[in-house]
């Protein structure tokens, strides 16, 4: 599983976008990704829109995104902005894995970055 630590921001958020590209296509058969931020300590509005150009990315391919992120200050960053509504929020990666899919996933696996 891989974490995103830091800051997501408008210098590491083409990487997070690059980073999603790759995976999804060297594992084309997933259909879902749990982008876990529970390490990350900081986001701006660069980080915020590669998050939902990464949703649109996923979403292109029938694919869905989750996002684990607890409690904290990155949580009510996406609750004030209105994405915690756009993009499934979840408090621990054990409900991010066991909250029902939403698209095509239904009937595939998925994967936990």
């Amino acid at each position: 599983m891989t974490e995103i630590k830091g800051a997501l921001d408008t210098t590491t958020a083409r990487e997070l976008c690059d980073y999603v590209a790759a995976v999804t296509a060297k594992h084309g058969h997933l259909l879902n990704l749990i982008v876990d931020l529970s390490e990350l300590t900081w986001a701006d509005t660069g980080g915020l829109a590669a998050l939902m150009s990464v949703r649109a990315m996923l979403e292109e391919d029938e694919r869905e995104l989750r996002l684990v992120c607890p409690e904290g200050r990155v949580e009510r960053l996406l609750r004030d902005s209105g994405l915690a509504q756009a993009l499934p929020v979840h408090p621990s990666l054990e409900a991010a894995l066991a909250a029902p899919r939403t698209t095509v996933a239904n009937r595939m696996g998925g994967a936990v970055l």
